[in-house]
């Protein structure tokens, strides 16, 4: 059985390491280079990328759900909630 990672394609590949290692760098303060991956995920088309981040949110629903004693829908559930929280208030 392909697991999730063996269905994106080369393009859906690049974008889904350009966003963790974007996110790895920026969380850790490493600004070095950081500009030009950023513009390369740029230049991916928009359905790749998004692709891409579904991919990586279903394999950490999946990896933190173990830990957590959570199952992957609830921590999606959470995380959908937080996001409207958030987006009531900025607007």
């Amino acid at each position: 059985m392909p697991t999730s990672h063996d269905l994106l394609t080369p393009t859906e590949h690049e974008a889904a390491q350009l966003l963790v290692t974007l996110a790895w760098r920026l969380d850790g303060g490493q600004l070095v280079s950081t500009d030009q991956m950023l513009a390369r995920l740029c230049s991916i088309s928009t359905n790749d990328v998004a692709m891409a981040s579904i991919v990586l949110l279903r394999e950490f629903a999946h990896s933190v759900a173990p830990v957590l004693q959570r199952p992957p829908i609830k921590i999606l559930d959470h995380l959908r909630v937080w996001l409207a929280g958030r987006a009531g208030a900025s607007g």
